[in-house]
């Protein structure tokens, strides 16, 4: 009687700090109690070019509970960039600005600390002006004492408009980029509030039904859970392309860095 009491109160005390997430990159099964709301603030800068290049990217997002195990969340994302680009053997110093609006939605169908694998779908679209994405995951994680797996399983076609010059005309032409993401996120409870472990993910662009790219990245994370808050960073440098087994570096980051804030109430 005691060990299922003992049992069933660690299970609600990881339970109420389970949306505390461990990973910037990696998704975990946990979603928001009925009426629960989060508050994110998303950062990610994008460097390591062969050429100059600085890219930010800033999401604000907003998460709430539904119940029935399911939660959905709304971003507002900003992003900017400038480097060089070669024309005519010339550097030009270009800049860009960009913004959309996201909307995604988790169910959640089991759970990583009392069954014997958690697991998630999750949606997500998202609009801009000249562009629509939509993404599915399919999320799995495993909590095991002070250790936690996480699978991501996850599929993006994207669509943009293309605009060819004709004479005194300009043609416009929809293109299809479908984008394969496999994410895996280790880590390790250090004591009560801290986390420290690693993440890894391969990306693969497909265009035309042929394969562009197939980036892989790794690198460590750390995580820290306080009273109502909690904070993510991530480094997660390009080990490789494996299409071609060396480093994708003129439209590509070589490095990306990630710092995720929430804050609940």
């Amino acid at each position: 009687m005691r060990k299922t009491l003992f049992i069933a109160a660690m299970i609600v005390a990881l339970g109420a700090k389970a949306q505390d997430r461990v990973f910037t990159y990696t998704y975990q099964s946990n979603v928001l109690n009925k009426g629960q709301k989060e508050l994110e603030v998303w950062t990610t800068l994008g460097t390591g070019r062969q050429d100059y290049y600085r890219g930010l990217n800033h999401s604000i997002e907003f998460e709430v509970g539904l119940g029935g195990k399911l939660q959905t969340a709304f971003y507002l994302n900003y992003g900017y960039s400038q480097g060089i680009t070669k024309s005519t053997g010339t550097d030009i110093l270009t800049k860009d600005n960009s913004y959309s609006f996201s909307n995604e939605w988790k169910l959640k169908l089991s759970d990583p600390v009392a069954d014997r694998l958690g697991s998630a779908f999750y949606l997500e679209y998202k609009l801009a002006p000249e562009t629509a994405d939509l993404e599915g995951k399919i999320i799995l994680d495993k909590q095991t004492g002070r250790f936690i797996h996480a699978l991501n399983l996850v599929g993006e076609l994207g669509f943009g408009k293309k605009f060819t010059p004709e004479g005194n005309h300009i043609l416009t032409e929809t293109e299809k980029e479908i984008n394969l993401e496999l994410n895996y996120g280790f880590s390790c409870r250090i004591n009560e509030n801290w986390f420290a472990g690693v993440e890894v993910m391969n990306e693969n662009v497909l265009a035309e039904g042929e394969l562009q790219k197939s980036l892989l990245k790794a690198g460590p994370g750390i995580s820290y859970s306080g009273q109502g808050f909690w904070v993510n960073f991530t480094l997660m440098p390009q080990l490789t392309d494996l299409k071609t087994v060396s480093r994708s570096m003129v439209s590509d980051d070589g490095l990306q860095t990630r710092l995720i804030f929430s804050y609940a109430f």
